[in-house]
């Protein structure tokens, strides 16, 4: 509010100085919150999107391999123990990204159709002390 004293002079009082301060705080405040919130939206989305590349590498080696091959057979007996200590029952694992993240795939013979298996890969690993996963699932055909 603009006022004049007995001088002529007009000017702001200190109270509504500081009333703009905190006002302006408050909003500068929110913008770092929001920013803070954007740059852990982007690092999940960044270990989401290596996890996909990891998962979709793997599907294109499994697809080279012929359809008899030994890692692409069903077996529920290979117990694997991952990084973190957890046990995982799986027909095949393998470390990638220097240990960042982990992949299991499990394969089921005849399915969807007699001479396929459908095999789905999960790639596993930890954000902020939390156990994350993404799977992808694959066909193949014996030919």
């Amino acid at each position: 509010m603009n006022k004049t004293n007995l001088n002529g002079e007009g000017g702001f009082t200190l109270v509504e100085v500081l009333i703009a301060l905190v006002i302006f705080a408050v909003g500068v405040l929110g913008v770092a919150m929001m920013q803070l919130t954007a740059i852990n939206g982007n690092s999940v989305a960044n270990r989401v999107t290596q996890a996909s590349v990891i998962a979709s590498d793997q599907i294109e080696d499994m697809l080279s391999w012929n359809y008899g091959d030994q890692r692409l057979r069903e077996s529920t007996n290979n117990t694997y123990t991952l990084k973190n200590g957890e046990k995982r029952t799986a027909d095949g694992h393998r470390i990638a990204d220097g240990g960042n993240y982990e992949l299991v795939w499990d394969v089921r013979e005849n399915t969807p159709e007699i001479r396929s298996k459908t095999i789905d890969i999960t790639v596993i690993w930890q954000h902020k002390g939390r156990l994350k996963t993404l799977t992808l699932p694959m066909i193949k055909i014996d030919r």
